[in-house]
């Protein structure tokens, strides 16, 4: 199995979890979505790591119900990354999946977030994205451009560099990112 679909497997697989849906409803109950969790290379067994969830928002309307104003809708805030964190501390398994010498960090995957699940990429077309992926000479090449779709395991990328549109197999990605252009 290659590299980069070992890790794609190795997200789903995370994905598809008791810890998984543990925090995702932890975090679904305090108004906000799992995005992603990245647990410590080494399982924590070291001396130290780091266990980091990724919240997102697609709302309009904060924990209140009320509507929030354009620049704020969609936007984690620092609240926000209490909330989940005070929720998960207080989860009786938390020991589970926060190992003896880790730290548990909840934040927002950022304007550049890494894109590793299936979903993931479906959620950035029409973005600015930089790809990292095997081509047919199973060489890695880096290609930066607009994201077109994203649909049945094939990505479609309109690449700034070769100024043309490049299909690229999901399997074959080994890094991605949105790459936010300021």
């Amino acid at each position: 199995m290659s590299e980069s679909l070992a890790g794609a497997v190795e997200a789903e697989a995370v994905e598809a979890t008791a810890l998984w849906k543990t925090i995702d409803e932890d975090a679904t109950y305090e108004g906000v979505e799992l995005f992603d969790v990245e647990m410590p290379r080494d399982g924590g067994s070291g001396r130290s790591g780091v266990v980091r969830v990724y919240i997102t928002k697609q709302g309009g309307v904060d924990a209140e119900g009320v509507e929030e104003a354009p620049e704020r809708r969609n936007t984690v805030t620092f609240e926000d990354c209490v909330r989940v964190t005070k929720r998960l501390l207080d989860i009786d398994e938390q020991e589970a999946f926060v190992p003896e010498h880790c730290v548990l960090e909840v934040s927002s995957p950022g304007i550049n977030r890494t894109l590793r699940l299936p979903w993931h990429f479906t959620g950035a077309v029409g973005e600015r994205v930089r790809l990292k992926f095997r081509d047919g000479q199973n060489a890695y090449v880096v290609s930066t451009g607009t994201l077109r779709s994203a649909r049945e395991g094939l990505l479609e990328l309109e690449s700034e560099e070769k100024k043309e549109v490049l299909l690229v197999k999901l399997q074959d990605v080994k890094e991605a990112r949105v790459d936010f252009k300021f």
